[in-house]
């Protein structure tokens, strides 16, 4: 049987040689058609195929206390049951699904589809989350419905008998496809199974600061930087030992293995005091999204660097426009990196945040097959290209001038106090030796004329 559209535009075809098209005679016509389709269909029994797709859920509710829920779906049509609770996902509010649910059903009388999301619990009993009910007869039964060769996607809210607020949604849509047709004519299956994995290589150098906070007494910091998208598969540079100026020179190249697709793609980078005695004072951190620089090095499989053009062109108009603009260097391949800390006036009660300064990276990403045909190695190993990472400056040296070494081992603030300590000193020593070779000679004179008086 011809579906409604598709009724219609022959009996306009038909009608084009009379010439009657402009009469709204044809528009009756075609709804008697549509009427005589509908009568048809529910006066005999057609045995369908329904097909549910569920894309991915948004937003769901948690269930757990003090974490989030670990859904899983049942999807349920009459007496047969599809149970996804081996696919449950861990602490997941937005959940992958990427799944299709096969039932047979007969129209007129088919059920109601429902959909289920739980939440899964080693301990007790899994909860509801929220369901949603489809009604198949509704669908099937209408001309706009059937006439349409692709479903639409819906995003359909869960409900929960205890509470009238949605619960979360769900991405999907249904296809109601009938048995009683040739295999040629049978509805074609979409393939939703989301992409493999793709690895990538981020390489990240990090060159050096500028303005960095001096953490200790002495107005030195032993600088180090940290960068991670996950804290617990973080990378560090080596140490800048006794930094006095704010320049801590690294030039270190960081590679991280990065999975793609990801839920998480805002890369943080930290600046940290070193301490031997007790724990690594943070001195700032920033971050920035790299969500769409790796969606262009997915789509094109190119190497992508995220210099100023590009930065300019695609990152920034994402950005809201309150966050400030990355500074580039010269050379437009290098970024300052603003290490902002939060600092607690205990007095007031009150929070601000501080500029403690800046560290220049460059990211670059590339597959990991152009990344094995061209390797670079980390820290400074060879082979050291694209960037060459020359040896940092700054940092202590061996030298025999001990003023050299003691102006390297000593900080500023320590030199000063030091100085002023000498300074008290030596002042101290030349007033003992003032008063050593002067009281005699003062008493004496004094005895002698008191002597002579007499």
């Amino acid at each position: 049987m011809l579906e409604t559209s598709e009724g219609r535009t022959q009996l306009r075809k038909s009608l084009i040689p009379l010439e009657v098209n402009h009469l709204g005679i044809v528009k009756k016509l075609a709804n008697i058609q549509s009427d005589e389709i509908l009568k048809n269909l529910l006066l005999r029994n057609t045995k369908c195929i329904v097909r549910a797709y569920v894309i991915e859920g948004f937003d769901l509710a948690s269930r757990d206390i003090g974490g989030y829920s670990d859904p899983y779906l049942i999807v349920k049509l009459g007496k047969k049951e599809h149970n996804e609770r081996k696919n449950y996902q861990v602490n997941e509010l937005n959940p992958i699904i990427c799944k299709k649910f096969d039932f047979e059903a007969t129209f007129p009388g088919a059920p109601l589809l429902e959909i289920q999301c739980m939440d899964h619990d080693f301990l007790f009993g899994d909860d509801l989350i929220g369901n949603t009910y489809v009604d198949l007869e509704d669908r099937y039964f209408l001309p706009e419905w059937r006439g349409l060769k692709q479903k639409p996607v819906e995003f359909r809210e869960l409900k929960h008998p205890s509470s009238a607020a949605p619960q979360g949604s769900l991405k999907m849509w249904v296809e109601i496809n009938e048995t009683n047709v040739p295999p040629e004519q049978m509805a074609k299956v979409w393939n939703i199974e989301p992409k493999p994995p793709q690895e990538f290589q981020m390489r990240v150098c990090v060159f050096d600061t500028k303005d960095i906070k001096m953490c200790d007494a002495e107005g030195t910091s032993d600088v180090y930087i940290r960068s991670f998208f996950n804290s617990k598969e973080a990378l560090e540079t080596d140490t800048h030992y006794r930094c006095q100026t704010g320049k801590a020179s690294f030039n270190y190249r960081l590679n991280f293995k990065v999975k793609y697709p990801s839920k998480n793609w805002t890369f943080t980078v930290q600046a940290y005091d070193r301490d031997f005695f007790k724990s690594n004072d943070i001195i700032g951190a920033a971050q920035i999204e790299l969500k769409k620089p790796f969606d262009d090095a997915e789509l094109t499989q190119r190497p992508l660097r995220i210099d100023k053009k590009y930065y300019t062109k695609y990152m920034r108009p994402l950005q809201q426009p309150e966050t400030p603009a990355l500074e580039f260097e010269e050379d437009g391949e290098s970024f300052w990196m603003p290490m902002k800390q939060i600092e607690i006036d205990k007095k007031k009660g009150t929070k601000k945040t501080v500029d403690n300064g800046h560290v220049r990276v460059r990211i670059d990403i590339t597959t990991m097959e152009f990344a094995d045909k061209n390797k670079v190695g980390s820290a400074r190993d060879d082979p050291n290209t694209e960037p060459y990472l020359p040896p940092p400056v700054g940092r202590i040296h061996f030298t025999l001038n001990p003023f050299e070494m003691y102006k390297q081992l000593i900080g500023p603030a320590m030199r000063r106090k030091i100085a002023i300590w000498c300074c008290i000193f030596i002042g101290s020593c030349l007033c003992v030796l003032i008063l050593y070779y002067l009281v005699p000679i003062v008493v004496g004179g004094l005895i002698t004329n008191w002597i002579a008086s007499w």
